[in-house]
């Protein structure tokens, strides 16, 4: 499958990971992936002003895309924007517009990609993570049913080193998850944990 942007359409990321273009020239070349189930964050980047001596550029909010398609050349564009009330617009009502080589709309799901505070630079990955991990959105990428699904092996079907192995990997993760936690969740983290004991 191939995936061409049109102008101004600025990717981030795709199916979790972030993603720049190979080289300055390759910004418009179009991206090869798998077929299947595809999840892109993305933005419009536009020029706003009545000419080039008072233009700016400005960039929409950030957008979750997902959608299917198998063995397609796919078109990802949007519409021209001019004027800060068609881009605020924009964000109100986004206009994206997936189709394949003869034309034909392709369905998709669509979501803002929404920002806490003010930043001068995103990390698409870790907000993305999160994104998912709250499944609140048609948008967001599910783990494959074969993930959700696997069973946890069980103390008793383990043996010693794997026991100890698998410890390590839980207190990996767990020191992982503390850390980026906010200190309301750090604190309910802990009463969880003394609660427990």
């Amino acid at each position: 499958m191939r995936l061409e942007l049109g102008d101004g359409v600025n990717l981030h990321a795709i199916d979790g990971k972030a993603w720049s273009a190979p080289g300055v020239f390759d910004t418009k070349s179009p991206i090869t992936l798998e077929d299947g189930t595809h999840q892109l964050v993305l933005e419009l980047k536009t020029e706003l002003g009545r000419n080039r001596d008072d233009s700016v550029i400005e960039s929409s909010d950030s957008f979750v895309l997902l959608f299917q398609a198998e063995d397609q050349s796919l078109v990802l564009s949007a519409p021209n924007i001019g004027t800060r009330n068609e881009l605020e617009d924009f964000n109100d009502y986004p206009e994206w517009r997936l189709r394949d080589g003869q034309g034909n709309d392709v369905s998709f799901k669509i979501d803002v990609l929404e920002k806490t505070g003010f930043q001068l630079v995103r990390d698409y990955e870790d907000e993305i993570a999160n994104f998912n991990r709250t499944g609140d959105s048609e948008a967001a990428l599910m783990p494959s049913p074969d993930v959700r699904k696997s069973p946890l092996p069980s103390r008793e079907s383990m043996s010693a080193g794997e026991v100890s192995e698998n410890q390590e990997v839980v207190r990996q993760m767990l020191r992982y998850w503390y850390l980026k936690a906010d200190e309301n969740t750090k604190s309910e983290m802990k009463r969880w944990i003394n609660a427990s004991e």
